[in-house]
């Protein structure tokens, strides 16, 4: 009797706690994030590696530029489901955008290189070179977004 008894207010409980969610007239795809995940795996987004830093300059750097990943990612998202870009314009947006990335891991991978190795000159060398091709692959995309 006493398993019976847990086993309905168990139920009940859940069932409660679901009315509760579905109170804020939040769907389950908000909730899950089911419409940006399918539409960043069918456009293709290149992803910011994470590295931890000694430097706390650096970590911050890094929160940084995968806030600015996010917010764009967002933008693509939502232009390209408001028809704003088509599919080639989007995809040339996206390949320009995933060039920005590319280069951007390169700077943090040299600048955490450099972190553990300070005396090469080749690295702040590598280090200048990944700024300007981050810089102008982040150009490309402003003014393509335009």
């Amino acid at each position: 009797m006493k398993k019976i008894i847990t086993f309905i207010i168990t139920i009940s409980v859940i069932f409660s706690s679901l009315n509760n969610t579905f109170a804020t007239n939040i769907s389950i795809e908000e909730l899950l994030n089911i419409n940006n995940i399918e539409e960043e795996s069918k456009l293709n987004f290149q992803e910011i590696k994470y590295i931890n830093f000694q430097n706390q300059k650096y970590n911050n750097l890094y929160i940084r530029l995968k806030q600015i990943d996010k917010i764009l990612k967002k933008w693509f998202i939502k232009n390209y489901n408001n028809w704003i870009y088509d599919y080639y314009q989007i995809n040339w947006l996206i390949n320009s955008y995933n060039n920005f990335i590319y280069y951007t891991n390169e700077l943090l991978f040299f600048i955490k290189l450099r972190e553990e190795n300070n005396n090469f000159w080749e690295i702040d060398t590598a280090i200048h070179k990944s700024i300007i091709n981050m810089k102008s692959n982040y150009l490309k995309v402003k003014n393509l977004a335009k």
